[in-house]
């Protein structure tokens, strides 16, 4: 059971403020007060006990006041962070699709360039190929200008022989050893 004398023997921190406000308040019951009729309920009591039940009474609805003002800025407080939340995960979304968008343009990037570094080592074969071809092309050229210089000397000889199927390989070796009448250098 609570009693009205232990709630109203506590003492209150009342800020600045709220006294201004209390005291004003006091003021205005008074007036009232002096207002009052005969016939009016309060107007048997005292004005003394009047004015410590009231106050006790305006300070607890005061903090209550306080306390929902708090529990309103805590709320709005939350319901913009659950904004913010929202306007969060948008953009964790956002990041993670163009991390996908980044991914697959590396995997096609990375194809791309093997794509590429297979081109190139194909043409490089292919360039050495060439390049032998042109050396080769280079030589026969060599050979037929060689050819063409002998040519205009006039200075080569042909020999031209058949071999018998009866004669063997020894006779066909004689005949091509040199005699010491034909020259056999190029000059």
């Amino acid at each position: 059971m609570v009693t009205t004398e232990t709630h109203q023997s506590q003492d209150l921190l009342v800020p600045p403020q709220i006294q201004e406000q209390l005291e004003q308040l006091e003021q205005l019951e008074q007036q009232e007060e002096n207002q009052a009729s005969p016939s009016s309920p309060l107007a048997g009591f005292d004005p003394e006990t009047m004015s410590q039940g009231p106050v006790n009474a305006i300070t607890v609805l005061t903090l209550l006041d306080k306390l929902v003002n708090m529990l309103d800025a805590v709320q709005e407080n939350q319901n913009k962070m659950e904004v913010h939340q929202v306007e969060m995960e948008g953009v964790v979304r956002g990041i993670q699709a163009d991390m996908t968008k980044l991914s697959k343009s590396h995997s096609h990037t990375s194809n791309t360039v093997s794509k590429l570094l297979d081109k190139s080592r194909k043409l490089s074969v292919t360039m050495k190929e060439v390049n032998l071809m042109e050396r080769q092309g280079v030589q026969v050229k060599k050979l037929e200008a060689n050819h063409a210089h002998l040519i205009n000397r006039n200075n080569f000889r042909v020999l031209i022989f058949q071999v018998f199927p009866l004669t063997g390989f020894k006779h066909f070796l004689k005949v091509l050893q040199p005699s010491p009448r034909v020259n056999t250098e190029f000059p």
